[in-house]
């Protein structure tokens, strides 16, 4: 009886240390392992993303070593972050996903600094070409110090991007002054009100 007691214990305690989020009915982890030797990330913050406010098509969620509620520190910093998409919809482009990303990136980049980034971005959009995402997929866009941005979807061969100036980019699609939502920039910051958000924007 004590056994079975301590053994259930052991369960729930575990069942709360990896799953301290739930979204959409979707368990998100609260920490993650990246790169080799392997580091742990913790979850910053995740929200889903809706499509004309109803469709809903993916939860986001930021990894980072220290949590921040800053874009700016968050962005700048030298150290590992991850950027997960668990896809809510049936089944998906995965070029869609990509295109999309690239038109909020277009929106947050000036026209040299789109320019100066096009190797990189191609090279990102090309990740997706020909590939179909489907419901419980889940996508990870990690920035390794010292190499670059590490592109991970299901059902391909992981691509690394150079450099850390796209990754830079890349997270102003969520994080930076236009955001795919602001409701969206919030969570995924850990803010609990506009203000906060509208200060540090």
């Amino acid at each position: 009886m004590f056994l079975r007691t301590l053994l259930a214990s052991l369960i729930l305690s575990w069942s709360f240390s990896v799953s301290a989020l739930m979204v959409s009915d979707v368990d998100i982890a609260d920490k993650v392992s990246v790169a080799k030797p392997q580091t742990e990330l913790t979850l910053n913050g995740a929200a889903m993303r809706k499509k004309f406010l109803l469709v809903d098509v993916y939860i986001g969620g930021l990894y980072l070593e220290k949590p921040s509620h800053s874009p700016a520190d968050i962005i700048s910093s030298d150290s590992y972050k991850r950027m997960m998409f668990h896809v809510l919809l049936k089944r998906v482009s995965a070029r869609k996903v990509a295109n999309a990303l690239n038109e909020a990136l277009v929106i947050n980049l000036t026209k040299e600094e789109h320019q100066i980034l096009k190797p990189e971005i191609d090279q990102f959009l090309a990740c997706f070409t020909d590939i179909k995402l489907h419901k419980g997929d889940q996508v990870t866009i990690d920035y390794i110090p010292g190499k670059g941005t590490l592109v991970h979807i299901p059902g391909t061969e992981d691509k690394i991007i150079k450099g850390k100036d796209f990754y830079d980019a890349l997270l102003q699609v969520w994080i930076g002054p236009q955001p795919v939502s602001n409701e969206f920039k919030r969570q995924i910051l850990g803010i609990s009100d506009d203000d906060n958000l509208e200060a540090d924007s």
